[in-house]
């Protein structure tokens, strides 16, 4: 069943994706992703404060299940999301080699939500569309 990111249950799973944990038993526990997904509305509407005046006033919505219940976050600004609750989750790690891919979550949050061009995600493998350096 595809899940879009309207919900929190999608946010979840597409996080999952993109820490590489989907297979049960999960590394990061759910309350560790909605724990993600709070802080990032929260950083949201201190960067972005118009996101979540016109709704919300001075509250910001906060969730702690995983549920079908919207998120109420704009399009254009989801995979942003997805970025700053999975940036949030690998902070927790106690490995220094999640730090870099942490930190190159948070700028992408960030960089998407105020309206900067994202840098090209760095590593893959070498081929066609991405040659060695």
């Amino acid at each position: 069943m595809a899940l879009s990111l309207t919900s929190v249950e999608g946010y979840v799973r597409d996080v999952r994706v993109i820490l590489l944990d989907k297979v049960k038993p999960y590394r990061y526990p759910d309350e560790t992703i909605l724990v993600g997904l709070n802080m990032a509305l929260l950083e949201a509407r201190r960067l972005r404060a118009d996101l979540f005046v016109t709704r919300y006033g001075n509250e910001v919505p906060s969730f702690d299940a995983v549920s079908g219940e919207e998120v109420p976050i704009e399009g254009q600004f989801r995979m942003g999301f997805v970025y700053g609750i999975a940036a949030h989750a690998l902070l927790q790690d106690a490995e220094d080699v999640q730090d870099a891919r942490a930190n190159s979550f948070l700028d992408k949050f960030h960089d998407i939500l105020v309206g900067v061009r994202p840098a090209a995600v760095q590593g893959g493998t070498p081929g066609p569309q991405n040659p060695q350096k």
